[in-house]
């Protein structure tokens, strides 16, 4: 397997760019505790689909999502597991009901014990949703149902905390913009994870007074013009952008008109299916990137 360090070329881009990916703008959110170690979080090259799985400094493991299908479950994301030396999930989190996002997790219920599923309880009737929920409550794995403001138990020096969705959105037929929406601070880095949330549910957000600003922003909907433009971006003001999106996709993800907003912003991007896997790891202060394909 062929594996490459991309954070060379990330830190001289920055340079030249005028920002420090070493010194992020400081968030409010979690207390570094000093000696607990490094936080990762890989954000796992399924295709056309999100997976990212999240090694907390006290060695706890979170997963938000898990492909399209099983065979993913079984060739990316156990192994992942596997390598990082995890022995439970102690938190899954399936953003919303499409089968891009939830048809792996059934497979890792199926291998792996799992602690904790934080869920939205939208009303959604899909055969892999259904047998993703029927997983849950036959290994009776606590449920916590999430809205705009819920804090997930997590490691105490990461604060897990979900600025979407709403009410509203939960009620509503739209899955995007009923996306779980997670803002991960540790330290002094900070990282949003926006599932497929597009333009109306960041207006939620931004709506409801939560402060976006990310240092990492894994971009909503693989890269859709729907979740990302300009405006957007300047909200949130990361460092750095990541795309999850299948190689030669039908859709055309990431758009042109997202790479042009993040080329004209000049915000550093990476695209799982340009760079495969991609790792992002955190001592709280420090980014450093890998990718593997």
């Amino acid at each position: 397997m062929f594996k490459r360090s991309i954070l060379l070329l990330l830190l001289i881009g920055l340079v030249l760019t005028g920002c420090n990916i070493t010194r992020p703008t400081p968030v409010p959110g979690a207390t570094l505790i000093p000696g607990r170690g490094a936080l990762k979080i890989a954000f796992l090259d399924v295709g056309q689909g999100d997976s990212i799985l999240i090694q907390a400094p006290n060695g706890q493991t979170m997963l938000i999502d898990g492909g399209r299908s099983t065979d993913l479950a079984n060739t990316v994301i156990i192994p992942k597991l596997r390598e990082w030396g995890a022995k439970q999930v102690d938190v899954l989190i399936p953003t919303h009901p499409d089968a891009d996002h939830i048809g792996g997790l059934v497979g890792v219920l199926e291998s792996f014990p799992v602690k904790l599923a934080a869920l939205t309880g939208q009303v959604h009737t899909t055969q892999i949703y259904e047998r993703l929920l029927m997983a849950i409550r036959d290994k009776s794995i606590p449920a916590l149902q999430v809205r705009t403001g819920t804090v997930i138990p997590f490691d105490a020096a990461v604060k897990v905390e979900v600025l979407g969705p709403d009410d509203e959105a939960v009620q509503g037929d739209d899955n995007n913009n009923a996306s779980i929406v997670i803002k991960l601070t540790y330290g002094n880095t900070s990282f949003l994870l926006t599932g497929d949330a597009e333009s109306r549910e960041n207006k939620a957000m931004l709506e409801h007074g939560f402060d976006v600003r990310s240092n990492v922003l894994k971009l909503g909907h693989h890269g859709s013009r729907t979740s990302t433009n300009e405006d957007w971006l300047q909200r949130t003001q990361p460092q750095l952008g990541i795309i999850s999106a299948g190689q030669d996709n039908s859709f055309g993800h990431p758009h042109p008109e997202v790479i042009a907003a993040l080329e004209k912003l000049k915000i550093q991007y990476i695209r799982t299916d340009e760079h495969g896997t991609i790792t992002v790891t955190t001592d709280g202060m420090t980014l450093q990137v890998t990718s593997t394909k």
